[in-house]
């Protein structure tokens, strides 16, 4: 499998979330136009990051933060040249010049930290993520050039405390240790709520679609778990064409033929004009747009909230789907993890019309 995009339609927070959620191994390659990035994901989790943007070396980390002096650095590269199989400098500083191990750990765990955080302000550039199984380095330590985690780092973690450096970027304040934690536990009680689990099946199965019209499907039968009906749209130019739809069924016994019979003409400052535009997700309700009216007088039965979620492939929106609660007053369930779900699928969908 493998997810492969752009960082305008896919920041590293949504795809460290994906990752994270699905529980992947593999490596995650970056590249915008300036430099290059590497990060490498063990089950979800963070081991080894490495940027064009930071040529430290790691000696050079642990003379800064005076773990070890220069004599014994230098010493440990003269070693390692005169033993007959690699061994990384790390380990050697820990094996032959007893360097606490745990302070490398920490300096190497900061020091993937700094990369991710500046992974966050790539807002152009590509990615390719790919499975692949990682090797077992025995230690948190690879080679001058890397820095590598026997023990991973939260992918959710990184990207709460990112979140929070950035905001306190230009200010004094100091990380808040005692905040990232609640709004992990929150985050996690969230997700609880919103049926993580279902979006992990999902994912799991939307590795393997058949063709695009296998993802449509998926979409729908995911849609159908949290929502009590939905249309989804083929987008073409600024016209909304019925592809297919689920809970319509009462009102005519012929309710798929009806939707494929639908075209919307999306009118400036719509809710479908939003999504299309912005190429986000949002809830809110129907307005008095055309396409809105139109849409409303179809469904016979106006919703206080309605879903509405881009499909995105290849930089544009190609599909967009419509999902309510109706008849009930309920709030749409896990709309932030279907968003997640979109997200991914816009990805496959692009993978399974790429020519064999």
């Amino acid at each position: 499998m493998a997810l492969e995009g752009y960082l305008e339609d896919l920041g590293l927070c949504d795809i460290l979330q994906i990752l994270s959620l699905s529980k992947k191994s593999g490596t995650l390659k970056l590249k915008c136009q300036k430099g290059e990035g590497l990060v490498c994901f063990l089950n979800g989790e963070v081991v080894r990051a490495s940027s064009s943007f930071f040529p430290e070396t790691l000696g050079k980390l642990l003379r800064q933060q005076q773990i070890v002096t220069e004599v014994q650095v230098e010493a440990a590269l003269e070693y390692q040249k005169t033993i007959n199989y690699h061994q990384p400098l790390g380990q050697i500083l820990v094996n032959e010049f007893n360097v606490s191990s745990v302070e490398i750990e920490k300096v190497v765990a900061a020091q993937i930290e700094k990369i991710i955080f500046s992974f966050f302000s790539w807002n152009e550039g590509h990615f390719l993520f790919r499975l692949e199984e990682m090797k077992s380095f025995g230690s948190a330590l690879l080679n001058p050039l890397d820095f590598m985690l026997a023990r991973g780092l939260s992918s959710q973690r990184l990207v709460v405390k990112g979140q929070q450096v950035a905001a306190d970027f230009c200010s004094d304040n100091v990380v808040d240790a005692a905040a990232i934690e609640d709004e992990l536990a929150q985050l996690k009680n969230h997700h609880e709520q919103q049926g993580l689990d279902l979006l992990r099946g999902m994912l799991a199965e939307l590795e393997y679609p058949e063709y695009g019209g296998g993802i449509i499907l998926l979409i729908l039968r995911y849609a159908s778990e949290i929502m009590n009906r939905a249309i989804i749209f083929d987008v073409r130019g600024n016209q909304l064409v019925g592809l297919g739809q689920f809970g319509l069924d009462a009102l005519n016994v012929s309710a798929d033929e009806m939707v494929r019979r639908m075209h919307l003409q999306v009118d400036q400052g719509s809710l479908f004009a939003r999504v299309l535009n912005k190429k986000s997700a949002l809830c809110g309700s129907l307005k008095d747009s055309v396409a809105e009216q139109s849409l409303k007088d179809f469904l016979t039965g106006t919703p206080q909230e309605v879903f509405l979620g881009p499909l995105v492939s290849d930089g544009s929106v190609v599909a967009l789907l419509y999902g309510d609660n109706y008849p009930e007053d309920k709030p749409i369930r896990s709309a932030n993890a279907f968003e997640i779900f979109l997200s991914k699928a816009g990805v496959a969908m692009e993978q399974a019309l790429v020519p064999k």
